[in-house]
């Protein structure tokens, strides 16, 4: 509160018309000692005129013109300079400049409302590669920004320590014995919850049998979709919405018989039945059929280094 009043009032006195005073309006400002508070007085549109008007106006003006506040490489030092504000004003602009630009950044306000879903359509190998590409191609995400992991989910048991594993001969937990299937993780923003989900479904209804290796068979490869409520869920309607009619969209209820063949699909609740990663050499791999970039199998790598892939309690087999 202390910090607040001396602000004003030497905004005040050093700003009669109030102009700069009533810019802050609910700036987190950071002070020396970490102290933080907020400015709650209303933005002027004198900050409008301001900055839409010519550089001739505000030459020989005390406030300097202000093009742009995020981003601007206009608003220079030499401006700063020749606007004859004192030291703490300049300083407390560039802060609030610092902080407009993170704040509202796109990455970031989309960041706050990512949500992550699953889906499953055969084998992950080719699923993880599809969405990989889509991640890439939708969403701009460069290889450190890739989200999309390999995994399981849809079944009622997991391993006595939580494990979900591939078929193996350690006797670690069988995720096919436990009823999960095979899917894959992504975390996009809610607002593109439907774009994802469209391309599930174009391409489920492009192969005859639902999906791109039918060789596969098994509950282990049924379709399916995990998202936070499942059907009763807030996102339902963007996957419904996708799908157009063109699949049976069924209520997920573990340990699901397999899909193909049917034009069916399980709706898991996320939450219920959550994800998890497969091993690590089940990441970024090839499929069956097809052979994929070294760029692509570099993801893995890189993702394991930043922590993103994580070391599961599962045999690494390694094929």
């Amino acid at each position: 509160r202390l910090a607040q009043a001396v602000l004003a009032a030497r905004l005040t006195s050093a700003d009669p018309s109030g102009t700069f005073r009533m810019m802050w309006q609910k700036l987190i400002l950071l002070l020396p000692g970490a102290v933080a508070w907020t400015v709650t007085e209303g933005i002027s549109t004198e900050s409008h005129r301001l900055s839409a008007a010519p550089a001739s106006e505000s030459h020989g003006s005390s406030i300097p013109q202000i093009p742009q506040l995020r981003g601007s490489a206009e608003f220079s030092a030499q401006e700063v300079e020749s606007s004859g504000l004192p030291n703490w004003a300049r300083t407390l602009l560039a802060t609030a400049a610092v902080f407009l630009a993170v704040v509202s950044s796109p990455r970031a306000a989309s960041a706050q409302s990512n949500v992550n879903i699953y889906m499953g359509q055969g084998c992950f190998w080719h699923v993880q590669h599809e969405v990989v590409k889509q991640e890439a191609n939708d969403l701009s995400r460069q290889p450190a920004e890739v989200s999309a992991l390999s995994g399981y989910a849809g079944g009622n048991e997991v391993g006595g320590k939580g494990e979900v594993c591939y078929h193996n001969m350690a006797m670690a937990p069988d995720y096919g014995r436990m009823g999960h299937t095979e899917v894959v993780n992504v975390s996009v923003p809610e607002e593109k919850v439907g774009d994802f989900a469209k391309a599930y479904f174009d391409a489920a209804a492009k192969y005859p049998f639902g999906r791109a290796d039918p060789q596969d068979r098994g509950t282990e490869y049924r379709s399916a979709i995990g998202i936070p409520g499942g059907m009763d869920g807030p996102l339902f309607k963007a996957v419904e919405a996708s799908n157009a009619g063109r699949f049976e969209l069924l209520r997920g209820q573990g340990n699901d018989a397999d899909t193909v063949g049917t034009k069916k699909v399980w709706v898991y609740d996320s939450n219920q039945f959550p994800f998890h990663q497969a091993e690590i050499y089940h990441q970024f791999h090839d499929d069956m059929l097809e052979r994929y970039s070294e760029k692509y199998h570099s993801i893995k790598k890189l993702l394991v280094n930043q922590g993103t892939i994580q070391k599961v309690a599962c045999p690494e087999l390694g094929f």
